[in-house]
């Protein structure tokens, strides 16, 4: 009795074993890139590809952060860095959600990015859009454009002086999977 007790016990648990998606031992070497989540920016700031991508977001050390978006008093910084320096987006709202962010010139500046100097939305043709297409535990995607203004000069600040309006564009911009930190 015991030998049949035992030998059908290895056999159903061979059975069992095998109908997992994946092995016992491939499930425990996995099992802290549970919750991986890969965040990515990208766009064309005139003419030139701007790529940033951060494995494991949702862990990066504070203060440190490459790519995500934090809630600050009643606004949302959305912030990238890279080798073409930083791309920053304000949402000036208490309560992020799916849907259109567009800011104009007719705003005060608004730093956005510092592509061959400080660029804001400045100017009567400046603008910013962001939509945010998901917000989806606790990570953002979307899509955005703009056309900035370059400073020239703070040496009256906060009067800042400001070349051609709209000399830099930034189109084709994508973002996915960006954590929101509180």
């Amino acid at each position: 009795m015991n030998k049949t007790f035992y030998l059908i016990l290895a056999t159903l648990t061979i059975f069992l074993s095998s109908c997992f998606k994946q092995s016992i031992t491939d499930a425990m070497l996995n099992s802290d890139k549970q919750g991986y989540v890969t965040a990515t920016l990208s766009y064309e700031v005139n003419g030139n590809p701007v790529k940033i991508t951060v494995k494991n977001a949702d862990h990066q050390v504070p203060g440190y952060r490459t790519l995500y978006c934090e809630k600050t008093g009643s606004s949302y910084l959305l912030s990238g860095v890279g080798d073409y320096g930083e791309l920053v987006f304000t949402f000036f709202t208490d309560s992020l959600k799916v849907g259109n962010y567009k800011y104009t010139g007719t705003l005060s500046p608004i730093y956005v990015t510092d592509f061959q100097g400080p660029n804001y939305v400045a100017g009567p043709t400046d603008n910013m859009n962001f939509n945010i297409t998901s917000y989806k535990d606790g990570h953002i995607s979307g899509n955005f454009t703009g056309q900035l203004s370059t400073a020239t000069s703070f040496q009256n600040y906060p009067n800042i002086s400001f070349g051609a309006f709209g000399g830099v564009v930034i189109k084709n911009g994508i973002f996915n999977n960006v954590p929101v930190f509180y």
